[in-house]
C-alpha cells in the first residue's frame, strides 16, 4: 500500500472509540495530501464554514474518496461506502453535498461550467433522498422565517443562493450562479445529466432498475462523481449486493498483485483494472461474536466521539433478532434466510446462450403481472430441434397497459403464435383473460390443480437437466428468490413471500406446462427467439 501519515487523518483505534480505518477499501494510487485530495478543503469547508467538526472516519473517508488523478479529476467515479446505522452518513453527505453545491462547482468552469453543474441526491423514495438536502437547505436558506432558522445559517452560503424549489417532486437548491441541487426518486432520475450524486440507502434497490437510472446520469460529465452509502443488506440488496461484490473483488486484486511483487497503482491507473471504482467498508468480521468489542468497534467508526459506546451498543442485543443485529449495527450480510425453491446452481447447468425454437415449432406464449401491478413478464416456451423445451422471457416493462399492443404487433410480425397461458384465478393477470380472449387469442387458463403442477413440473425439468434456456440475469435473481407455498398436497409460486418480482419466473413455468399438456387446434406458431427488436429484458 501507498505508504501514508495517517496521523493527518486522524486515524484511530483503541478500546474507547471506534476504529478509523475500514476493514476493506480501496488504496490511494499515491500519497494523499492537499495536492493530490480534495478531501482536505472539504475537511476546512466543514470547519470553517459550517462549523461542523468530522469524525475521524470522516474526514479519513473524505482524503481518500477524493484523491484526484494528475489532471484535476476525481480518481473515482463510483464510490461505495458500507457502515453501520447511526454513525452519521447523513452529516457527511451534508457537508459533502454542500461543498460540491458551493465549491466545487467552481473549481472548473472550463469543463463544467456552474449552470451545468448539476447535484442530485437520489434513492429509493425522495422521503430518504431530502436527508442531505434539508441539511444544506438549512444552511443556505437565503429567507429564513424563524429564528431558530436563522441560527442555522450560515451568511455566505445564504448570499450566493438564488432561491429554493419546494414543488412536491421538483425540489431544489438553485444558487445565483444557477449550479443546482435537486433531490428525486430513483425512478425519476432518467434523462438527467449530472455532475455530482448521493445515491442514499442502497440496500432498500430490490432490483437493478434505480440503480441503473442512476449511474447512468453521470456518464458524460468531466469528472463526475457518484457516492453509493449505506450499511449492509440482505438477499433482497440486488444492486447493492453487485456493487459490493465488485469492490471486494478490486481490493483483493490489489492485494495479490501487491503480494506478487508487483505495482498495483501502475496497474490500476492503466485501466488494466478498473482504477475508478472506490470502495470502502467498515464491518464486523464474519462470524465474530455478537457482542465483542473489536467489532462494535470496526463497524461503528462514530463510537466514542457522541453518545454511543460499546456498551449501549450491547445493550441493543436483547431487543433484536441475531440477523437484524449483524446487519443493522455490526454491517454484516445475511443471507441464510431464503431457500429458493429452485437451486440457482442447477438452473444454471440449464443455460445454452446458442438454443432457439426452430421457426416451424410450436410456441405458447405466458404473461404474468407482480404482485404490487408494478410490472408484467411475457414469456414463451417451445421446443427445441433436439426435443429438449426451450423457455425465455421475451418482454419485460412497467406496468400492465402495454401488453394488448406489444401482443399485437408479436401476432403481425408471427401470426401463427396464438396460445398464451394466463392464470385464472388469484393474482393481477387476471385482468388480461377477456381482452386477449376478444382478440382472437386461445388462452390457456391455469387454475386448480394446474396451479401445483405446473411449479412441480418445471422443478422437475430443471432437476432432470431437461430444460434448457438463455442466460438472463432478470430470470437468474428471480430463480435466486423465488419461494413457494402450500396449497393442498402441492407447491404452488409465492410471489408475495418471494424477496424479488418473480412474475418471469411463473411465466415462464406456466408457458412450459402449456406447452407440454394443454393442445389447441390451430395453424402451426412460428417463432424465432433470435429476433430482439421487441425484447426489452
Amino acid at each position: 500500500m501507498v505508504s501514508e501519515d495517517l496521523s493527518v487523518f486522524g486515524a484511530i483505534d483503541d478500546e474507547k472509540h471506534g476504529v478509523t480505518l475500514p476493514r476493506i477499501y480501496t488504496p490511494p494510487l499515491r500519497p494523499l495530501d492537499k495536492n493530490t485530495s480534495n478531501g482536505f478543503a472539504v475537511i476546512a469547508f466543514a470547519e470553517i464554514m459550517l462549523h461542523v467538526h468530522l469524525y475521524p472516519w470522516q474526514q479519513w473517508l473524505l482524503v481518500h474518496a477524493l484523491e484526484l488523478l494528475e489532471d484535476g479529476s476525481y480518481r473515482f467515479r463510483k464510490v461505495i461506502v458500507l457502515v453501520a446505522r447511526q454513525n452519521g452518513k447523513t452529516t457527511l453527505m451534508g457537508v459533502l453535498a454542500a461543498w460540491w453545491l458551493f465549491v466545487d462547482s467552481n473549481k472548473h468552469p472550463d469543463r463544467v461550467p456552474p449552470v451545468k453543474f448539476l447535484v442530485v441526491g437520489a434513492a429509493q423514495t425522495l422521503d430518504n433522498a431530502k436527508g442531505p438536502y434539508s441539511q444544506v437547505k438549512e444552511w443556505c436558506n437565503p429567507r429564513p422565517e424563524t429564528d431558530e432558522e436563522s441560527d442555522l445559517v450560515v451568511p455566505e452560503l445564504a448570499g450566493m443562493t438564488q432561491k429554493f424549489v419546494n414543488t412536491n417532486g421538483e425540489e431544489a437548491i438553485v444558487l445565483k450562479s444557477k449550479a443546482r441541487y435537486i433531490v428525486r426518486a430513483d425512478k425519476n432520475i432518467r434523462a438527467k445529466s449530472a455532475a455530482r450524486v448521493i445515491f442514499d440507502e442502497l440496500r432498500e434497490q430490490h432490483n437493478d432498475d434505480g440503480w441503473n437510472a442512476v449511474s447512468q446520469t453521470t456518464k458524460a460529465v468531466w469528472s463526475s462523481q457518484l457516492w453509493g452509502i449505506s450499511n449492509a443488506g440482505d438477499y433482497r440488496s440486488v444492486a447493492l449486493r453487485k456493487q459490493v461484490d465488485k469492490g471486494r473483488k478490486l481490493v483483493d486484486e490489489w492485494a495479490r498483485l501487491s503480494a506478487d511483487g508487483g505495482n498495483p497503482a501502475d496497474v490500476f491507473l492503466s485501466g488494466e483494472q478498473d482504477g475508478s471504482f472506490g470502495y470502502f467498508e467498515w464491518s464486523a468480521p464474519d462470524k465474530c461474536p455478537v457482542d465483542a468489542a473489536d467489532a462494535i468497534r470496526q463497524a461503528n467508526p462514530s463510537l466514542g466521539y457522541g453518545p454511543m459506546t460499546v456498551a449501549s451498543v450491547r445493550s441493543d442485543i436483547d431487543g433484536m433478532t441475531e440477523a437484524a443485529f449483524r446487519t443493522e449495527v455490526l454491517c454484516q450480510w445475511v443471507t441464510a434466510d431464503i431457500v429458493p425453491y429452485i437451486n440457482p446452481k442447477l438452473w444454471a447447468h440449464g443455460t445454452d446462450n446458442a438454443s432457439c425454437i426452430p421457426a416451424d415449432n410450436r410456441v405458447v406464449l405466458s404473461v404474468d403481472t407482480s404482485a404490487d401491478r408494478q410490472t408484467t413478464y411475457v414469456a414463451a416456451a417451445g421446443l427445441r430441434a433436439d426435443g429438449l423445451p426451450h423457455v425465455e422471457l421475451i418482454a419485460r416493462r412497467d406496468g400492465m397497459l402495454w401488453v394488448p399492443h406489444f401482443l399485437d404487433l408479436l401476432r403481425e410480425s408471427w401470426p401463427g403464435i396464438c396460445e398464451i397461458a394466463v392464470q385464472s384465478k388469484g393474482c393481477p393477470a387476471v385482468d388480461f383473460i377477456d381482452p386477449l380472449t376478444e382478440k382472437g387469442w386461445n388462452v390457456h387458463l391455469i387454475e386448480g390443480f394446474r396451479l401445483g403442477a405446473c411449479c412441480g413440473r418445471f422443478l422437475d425439468r430443471v432437476r432432470e437437466g431437461k430444460l434448457r434456456h438463455l442466460s438472463q440475469p432478470a430470470i437468474e435473481q428471480q430463480v435466486s428468490v423465488a419461494v413457494t407455498r402450500r396449497l393442498g398436497e402441492v407447491e404452488v409460486w409465492d410471489r408475495a413471500k418471494s424477496a424479488l418480482q418473480i412474475s418471469g419466473l411463473i411465466a415462464e413455468s406456466e408457458a412450459l406446462y402449456a406447452l407440454e399438456t394443454m393442445q389447441v387446434e390451430a395453424e402451426t406458431p412460428k417463432y424465432s427467439p433470435s429476433v430482439t427488436h421487441f425484447a426489452v429484458v
